[in-house]
């Protein structure tokens, strides 16, 4: 309702008294005249309504009109209402118009929090930008003028109304990721043994920090393949002596790790300029791993239906790890009006044959 301008001005319907309740009630009627006749928020609209036992025809509210958001507060006469209602309109005009259904959707996120930071936070949403953090923790971010707990104690409110701004990209790649901020740690990611009996596990959680520093031999598959979406599960298909590792996004340091040496790693991600991205990150820490489903050919043979809009692009020049067909795409992708193309959409044979061929392929 705060959100939807054509909601205002809102008319309640009073409804008329019937003659049976002039008769039967007179000392209630005259109650009920008496009291809307001392409202004093909005405006009460009277109609003349003629009655058979009254030889005058009386005067009777019929519509109670409130033409804008503070006079529907003080009719609630709701003390923690009208704190709220306060602590949104300050807010609101201080903000951009982009941020103001973001404010009003997330109420609860504001109730109990000093105007100063909840300030704070809106102005640094207006500022922040994708890849700012440049590989740096959260906290470290310089040139903002806040405090190295700030991101902790507002991530959820910045990532609200950065989705505001950015379209749900911020949701999606998450505040680390959008940011190019290092991980906290906190960043889990899902294990899928495409084996039977590869792990004691049919799938597993891990932190990205756990898995940089497991030690040679605990995972023995010879194959690992790295999947950006942790959606896409489903479409893997059994694979003799491989390991799926799910949801990466742009947490990739843990490719690092020493216990992937000598193991065939391939990386299948969105194609989209954010895709590309972090295929270039994944190749810059694994040169030697294999891209898979990433080129135009499959962007326009399924485009059609399932390509949307990537409202923020990961950059204007495609990053340097991307090979001269990558770098074409990514610039590609920048001129089309609808340039993503989730890996999830894909057909399921499609991945089962590419998967299944890159496990043939030499090393």
């Amino acid at each position: 309702m705060l959100t939807t301008v054509d909601a205002w001005p809102m008319k309640y319907n009073i409804g008329i008294p019937s003659a049976n309740d002039l008769t039967t009630t007179p000392a209630a009627i005259r109650e009920h005249i008496a009291r809307w006749r001392r409202v004093s928020v909005g405006e009460v609209v009277w109609r003349d309504v003629k009655y058979r036992a009254s030889s005058e025809p009386i005067s009777m509210p019929s519509h109670w009109i409130l033409a804008r958001p503070s006079d529907w507060v003080r009719a609630t006469s709701d003390r923690q209402l009208a704190a709220d209602f306060d602590l949104l309109a300050y807010l609101i005009g201080h903000a951009d118009v982009e941020f103001h259904d973001a404010l009003i959707q997330n109420l609860m996120l504001l109730q109990g929090r000093s105007r100063e930071e909840l300030l704070a936070a809106v102005e640094l949403a207006a500022r922040l930008k994708p890849g700012e953090a440049q590989g740096r923790p959260l906290r470290l971010l310089s040139g903002h003028s806040v405090d190295t707990k700030f991101f902790e104690r507002n991530r959820k409110l910045l990532v609200c109304l950065l989705d505001a701004r950015f379209d749900g990209e911020v949701r999606e790649q998450g505040l680390n990721g959008f940011l190019d901020a290092t991980p906290d740690g906190e960043h889990w990611l899902l294990l899928v043994p495409l084996q039977k009996n590869l792990l004691p596990f049919k799938t597993q959680q891990v932190r990205s920090l756990e898995l940089s520093a497991l030690k040679e031999g605990v995972i023995r598959a010879s194959r690992i393949l790295v999947v950006e979406n942790r959606q896409c599960w489903h479409l893997l298909p059994e694979l003799d002596d491989t390991i799926a590792i799910l949801g990466s996004g742009l947490d990739l340091d843990w490719l690092t790790a020493q216990w992937l040496d000598g193991k065939d790693i391939a990386y299948w991600g969105d194609i989209d300029t954010w895709g590309l991205t972090m295929l270039a990150r994944a190749r810059q820490h694994r040169p030697q791993l294999t891209a898979l489903l990433t080129d135009q050919k499959i962007f326009e043979l399924y485009a059609e239906g399932s390509a949307v809009v990537e409202s923020v692009a990961a950059g204007e020049q495609p990053p340097n790890a991307l090979n001269d067909d990558e770098r074409t795409l990514y610039q590609w992708l920048l001129t089309r009006e609808r340039g993503r193309l989730e890996q999830e959409y894909l057909p399921v044979d499609l991945v089962h044959e590419m998967l299944k061929r890159w496990i043939t392929m030499p090393c």
